[in-house]
């Protein structure tokens, strides 16, 4: 970031002030607010530009001062207001068709938001063939507010992440891709309520078209299980859809108001997959469509094709950047599932692309991508290692996610999480949601960055109506600072009582967080849900903890409340039970526990 403050201002500036000011009228649209707010500028020109998605024809930049002084370069970006309506509005919400109409001119736009308090000074400039056009400068007052500002990788613990307060922050989310069928951002007013509700504070989305059946046309099917797309089949290459994009700024925003953190995702390996009938063929990037490129691989050497991911990269900052509950960008979903998928070419794309993000990112926002490549996963400019895990319906979804998230951590100092998760097959064989429930008591449990993003939200979790399952994982890792547990392994000293019983956790000198689950409390057999019985008269010991003597938080794992509190000591010289003894109560399914050194408070009582 210095180096291109330093070449901004030796080579940029001095065409600038020679330049002189004549980019009138730009209106401050936030004079005052709080850190980590929006701060937005705008300007409307005399003519529309021919493309003004492309930087090399024209851009707008912006110049900002910082009450401290630091010299801070950020693109802007083209933006179409819209007001969205509901072409039906007395049918039932999914069956409910969202219509958006342009509001007011097509114009310039910049946004900003700084955790810095005082008078920022803003100058734009907009470059085009060749002439630089400089704007007088501008100010906005930033005052104090209580925002968590960008999240990072915790300096304490690379496998977590924090806030600009060094507050550990743990993901608990899902995935909400794209809404379901032609509801639009109405849909994610009823979907996101429902989730932060519930105590969940994540998303992940993606800029995709999906394309449910052959239309007849080339076009994006009947408008269902649409994301955010920039650059479709309708745009062309290099032009971007202004209704998608306002959609995100809807959502983006309502994530904000809500408290709840999300990643985007750009790049779909669908649409590089000749398999996919309706995808690759229709490919605008495809040689067949007008595009540079013959088969998909070529996508990540082509010096097209990676310029034009540039612009794309380029306008999303501009767009989306500024909001610090932005956790990631994703560059790619599930990259090694491309034709003909080349490690090589995967991770130099990687990092030229994160590269260039670091480069034109003011924040510098998280990156991440996404399925199981580890040359890929091992490029510095990957700051989240991020898997994928899908299971069949009748094995034990606890034990799975841990294995699965110990396979793909391993040899990783950075913070990992499952970006999707799910059974394969029908989830009408779960209705309660025990699948879901135990992914997110396991992955939380595992060592994970945060839960794991659960994939079937629209006919699972939404359908099922099973959002209550946030509560009690979101209760029992509230306030947790999960920086001190540096990957001890919490073992046991002896069989546990039963030998059914799985035990999963996380451990330190003194403290402890414990999960206890039945496997065979829930199960799938023969296509069917089969419950059973209550376990009672449990007992195993854990090994690990200091001498000393400890208290015990008894917590249920579905309405995070306490249930009953012991105590009990260790003693490491013994010869049977040198562990801490845990005698949890009766209980279905899971049970979770909370240890810390005897007469001091645990995280929950300071709450």
């Amino acid at each position: 970031m210095t180096r291109i403050i330093a070449l901004f201002l030796s080579a940029g500036f001095g065409i600038l002030q020679a330049a002189g000011v004549d980019l009138d009228n730009v209106r401050v649209l936030t004079p005052t607010v709080r850190q980590y707010e929006k701060i937005e500028l705008a300007w409307t020109p005399e003519r529309t530009p021919a493309n003004p998605f492309d930087p090399n024809e024209i851009r707008l930049d912006g110049r900002l001062t910082m009450p401290s002084g630091k010299v801070i370069e950020m693109p802007g970006f083209w933006y179409q207001g819209y007001r969205r309506s509901l072409q039906n509005p007395a049918a039932a919400a999914k069956e409910q068709v969202e219509l958006l109409a342009a509001d007011g001119k097509p114009e310039w736009r910049l946004r900003f938001s700084s955790g810095e308090i005082g008078q920022h000074r803003f100058i734009l400039e907009l470059t085009q063939g060749g002439q630089v056009r400089r704007s007088r400068e501008l100010t906005v007052d930033v005052t104090k507010g209580p925002g968590r500002g960008v999240i990072r990788v915790s300096r304490k613990n690379h496998r977590y992440l924090e806030d600009a307060h060094s507050r550990t922050y743990f993901p608990i989310g899902q995935n909400l891709c794209m809404y379901e069928r032609r509801e639009g951002t109405y849909y994610y007013d009823r979907l996101l309520s429902k989730l932060r509700a519930a105590g969940g504070d994540y998303v992940r989305l993606w800029q995709e078209y999906y394309v449910p059946k052959e239309p007849g046309v080339a076009g994006a099917g009947d408008g269902s299980f649409t994301g955010f797309p920039l650059e479709t089949q309708q745009t062309g290459l290099g032009k971007f859809d202004l209704a998608s994009a306002w959609r995100l700024d809807y959502v983006s925003e309502l994530c904000e108001r809500l408290d709840i953190h999300w990643q985007l995702a750009f790049e779909m390996v669908v649409w590089w997959e000749r398999k996919q009938t309706h995808r690759w063929s229709r490919n605008p990037y495809s040689a067949a469509n007008g595009g540079p490129i013959r088969d998909p691989e070529d996508y990540l050497t082509d010096a097209k094709c990676r310029e034009l991911v540039k612009r794309r990269l380029r306008y999303s900052v501009a767009r989306w950047g500024w909001t610090s509950n932005l956790l990631a960008w994703e560059l790619w979903n599930e990259i090694d599932n491309m034709d003909h998928f080349n490690s090589n070419s995967s991770a130099a794309w990687h990092r030229e692309m994160g590269e260039y993000l670091h480069q034109v990112d003011p924040w510098q926002h998280l990156i991440t991508t996404s399925w199981r490549d580890r040359q890929t996963f091992a490029v510095p400019e990957i700051d989240i290692v991020q898997g994928h895990s899908y299971f069949e319906p009748d094995w034990d979804a606890a034990e799975y996610s841990v294995e699965d998230s110990g396979h793909l951590m391993k040899g990783f100092t950075k913070p990992f999480f499952f970006g999707e998760q799910g059974i394969e097959g029908p989830v009408s064989v779960d209705p309660e949601g025990r699948h879901f429930h135990d992914c997110l008591w396991a992955t939380a449990m595992s060592g994970a960055a945060g839960t794991g993003l659960y994939w079937w939200w629209h006919n699972y979790i939404d359908g099922y109506n099973l959002y209550g399952q946030y509560t009690g994982v979101s209760r029992f890792m509230n306030g947790e600072d999960l920086t001190v547990f540096a990957g001890k392994e919490l073992k046991l000293s002896r069989p546990n009582v039963p030998v059914t019983l799985r035990v999963y956790g996380l451990i330190t000198d003194d403290r402890a967080l414990v999960w206890i689950h039945d496997p065979l409390a829930f199960r799938i057999r023969g296509g069917k849900g089969e419950r059973g019985p209550q376990t009672t008269g449990a007992a195993l010991n854990i090994v690990g903890l200091d001498d000393g003597w400890y208290d015990i938080e008894w917590w249920d794992t579905t309405s995070g409340k306490i249930l009953h509190t012991d105590r009990a000591d260790v003693r490491k010289l013994r010869h049977t039970d040198y562990g801490l003894g845990l005698k949890p109560p009766g209980f279905w399914g899971d049970i979770a526990a909370k240890v810390f050194p005897a007469n001091r408070s645990s995280t929950s009582r300071l709450q």
